[in-house]
C-alpha cells in the first residue's frame, strides 16, 4: 500500500495530471501534468523511475512500438523526440505551424500520424522521421486520433460534426461519420474494424439536462 500511496502524494505536489500512456513492454507508466513535467512509474512498484521537467508545452505523449524512444507534442508545433530510458532528446522536428496536439503510432509499427490545431492530420514515417502524406478535410484543431488493428484506416476527429476515416496508404477518404457534437476521443477495436467514439453532446437536444457525453460505435453490420 504504500508504494500506491507514495506514487499519488509525489503527483499531488505537482500540477494536475493531463496524458498517460503505457510503455509497449507494459512495463512503465508515463504521465504527465500541467507544469509540463512527465513522471515515469515503474508498473510492478508504483515508484517513479524518472521525472523529467520540459521548457515547453507538452501535450501528447507515446513510446513508439519498439519501445526504446519517448515521443512528445508541443504547444510549440514540434515533436521531440528522446531516447529510453535514458531521456536524452534525438530530434525535434517542427511538424505543424501552431500547436502539435495529438499523436499516434500504428500497429505495425510503420507510421506514426499527428493532429495539430492547424486542423491537419500528418502521417509520418518512423524509420526516416519524415512526413509522408497530410489528411486535411476537417476545419477545427485536430483532438483525437486512432489506427484500425490493422494499421490500414486512420480515424480522425475534432470539434467539426464528423469523424473522418481515412485510407493510410492513400489518404483517400473512405467513410464519415456524422455527429451532432464534437468528438474529442475516438479509438479503434484491437481487432475488429470497430471504431469506439465519445462526443461531447451534452446539450444534445435529446436531453439538455445531460452532464455526460455518450459513448458510440461505428462498424456494427447495421452501419452498412
Amino acid at each position: 500500500m504504500q508504494s500506491h500511496q507514495t506514487s499519488r502524494d509525489q503527483q499531488r505536489k505537482s500540477g494536475e495530471n493531463i496524458n498517460i500512456c503505457w510503455s509497449p513492454d507494459g512495463q512503465t507508466i508515463a504521465v504527465g501534468n500541467k507544469d509540463d513535467v512527465v513522471t515515469f512509474i515503474d508498473a510492478k512498484t508504483h515508484r517513479p523511475r524518472a521525472e523529467e521537467q520540459f521548457k515547453f508545452e507538452v501535450n501528447e505523449i507515446s513510446w513508439n512500438n519498439d519501445n526504446d524512444m519517448f515521443f512528445l507534442t508541443n504547444g510549440n508545433g514540434c515533436i521531440n523526440i528522446l531516447s529510453y530510458p535514458d531521456l536524452k532528446l534525438i530530434q525535434s522536428i517542427n511538424a505543424h505551424p501552431s500547436n502539435c496536439i495529438c499523436i499516434k503510432f500504428d500497429p505495425t509499427g510503420k507510421y506514426f500520424a499527428t493532429g495539430s490545431a492547424d486542423a491537419l492530420v500528418s502521417l509520418w514515417d518512423v524509420e526516416e522521421l519524415v512526413c509522408v502524406r497530410c489528411f486535411s478535410r476537417l476545419d477545427w484543431p485536430v483532438r483525437t486520433l486512432s489506427f484500425s488493428h490493422d494499421g490500414k484506416m486512420l480515424a480522425s476527429a475534432s470539434e467539426d460534426h464528423f469523424i473522418d476515416i481515412a485510407e493510410v496508404e492513400t489518404g483517400e477518404k473512405l467513410w464519415e461519420i456524422q455527429c451532432e457534437s464534437p468528438t474529442f476521443t475516438v479509438a479503434w477495436h484491437p481487432k475488429r474494424p470497430l471504431l469506439a467514439y465519445a462526443c461531447d453532446d451534452k446539450e444534445s437536444k435529446y436531453d439538455s439536462n445531460r452532464e455526460a457525453g455518450t459513448v458510440k460505435l461505428f462498424g456494427l453490420p447495421n452501419d452498412s
